[in-house]
């Protein structure tokens, strides 16, 4: 077969375009569009991304996806790439077909399943088109399109000076709080903690975006998937009703008759470290509270979360050491080498290198602005924890603390 040359590749977008199904998906300035031939991913995508990026018909866009199932484009692509294209990774064959076209071939093993999934990716510089080919399972695509979108939406926010950084986020008191910490030291827990609470509002569960708002620091949402394990479960009467009732939520969950017998049978300070979790889009989460998404917010407080079940109160520590305050945050800026697909960084002008230098800067900035405090906490503590949370936010709010 011969390998496909980067004149015919218009020919392949217009006709993605021709016989798909297209939505362009908007927010806060940036515009992607997605085309498909299969109709229901639009939806799904749409679903995913709801509470945050709207789908309109527009074809002014900043980039566009396209996805396809078809078996013999797939073929084509990866024949092309492999017989024509040199390793970029263990996992990866590219294929420079010019200085503007290029194909990526991906083979990922999972040795626990036995499992291989198979990937094609066209990227043409012309528009920034991206072509997903992906023949494997429906799960399988929409995880790797997934991906692509999250990618593109989150390099398109970069190139308008914002940084992805790891967060759980919203707003309470008036007052915008990030939540920071590492795994099992309860950031989900912590946000849903004060979602419970009258006036919070919902920023985003796992990906925050921040920028130099002039005279503070702007977050800005990104939708992801929350997973609330069984000891969060368990303390809201509200989550653990709607595993009881829901028969429409987005991923399959636990049932409650799991749940339950998981509850009766494990120690309550061993329920926090148990693998299993619900798994609720942000919109999902956000109605289970009854609280509206805020989209943007002025961040003004870092709650550095740590689980220690040895407490019968919450503690909360201000953290002052500026050299401290940087180790906090610069840990959780998610730096172009920490994304998969990074082949999608062909179509941007920036760097890590460039990119760290700018966070840098924007720390620099801000950290003798911004509160930061430590806040070790567990299960059991939790309307503790509120109380303290609430006490300095109002004091922030008030200007009584940096």
């Amino acid at each position: 077969m011969e390998p496909l040359t980067a004149s015919e590749l218009p020919r392949m977008f217009a006709d993605m375009a021709d016989g798909g199904t297209y939505g362009c998906f908007e927010y806060q300035g940036i515009s992607l569009g997605f085309c498909t031939d299969e109709p229901d991913l639009l939806d799904w995508f749409g679903k995913f991304f709801g509470g945050y990026f709207v789908v309109t018909t527009s074809h002014q866009t900043d980039a566009v996806v396209y996805s396809t199932q078809d078996p013999a484009v797939f073929q084509r692509l990866k024949d092309s790439a492999i017989t024509h294209g040199t390793r970029r990774s263990e996992a990866e064959t590219e294929y420079v077909l010019d200085a503007r076209h290029r194909i990526i071939y991906s083979r990922e093993v999972d040795e626990d399943k036995g499992a291989v999934e198979e990937n094609c990716f066209v990227l043409s510089q012309p528009g920034r088109n991206v072509l997903v080919s992906s023949p494997g399972r429906l799960k399988d695509r929409q995880k790797t399109v997934k991906r692509s979108l999250r990618n593109m939406m989150k390099l398109l926010f970069m190139e308008k000076g914002w940084f992805p950084f790891h967060s759980a986020t919203c707003v309470w008191n008036d007052t915008g709080i990030c939540i920071l910490g590492g795994r099992f030291a309860g950031k989900t827990s912590t946000l849903v903690n004060l979602l419970a609470r009258p006036g919070a509002r919902f920023v985003s569960n796992d990906t925050l975006l921040l920028r130099d708002g002039g005279t503070y620091l702007e977050g800005c949402g990104f939708p992801n998937k929350a997973g609330l394990r069984i000891g969060a479960l368990a303390t809201y009467p509200q989550l653990e009703d709607w595993i009881e009732k829901t028969s429409d939520a987005f991923y399959p969950q636990i049932d409650a008759q799991t749940f339950r017998d998981i509850v009766a049978t494990t120690p309550a300070d061993e329920l926090g470290s148990r693998p299993e979790k619900i798994v609720l889009l942000a919109t999902e989460l956000a109605e289970q509270f009854d609280v509206p998404i805020e989209q943007v917010a002025a961040i003004e407080l870092f709650l550095v979360v740590a689980f220690d079940p040895s407490l019968e109160q919450s503690r909360l520590v201000p953290v002052t050491d500026p050299e401290q305050i940087r180790r906090y945050l610069a840990i959780n800026f998610r730096s172009l080498g920490k994304e998969k697909q990074d082949f999608l960084q062909f179509f941007f002008d920036f760097d890590d290198a460039s990119l760290q230098a700018a966070f840098d800067a924007l720390l620099e900035k801000y950290i003798s602005r911004v509160t930061v405090q430590e806040l070790f906490q567990n299960a059991r503590t939790n309307e503790h924890s509120a109380e303290l949370v609430g006490a300095i936010t109002r004091q922030v709010d008030a200007g009584a603390v940096r």
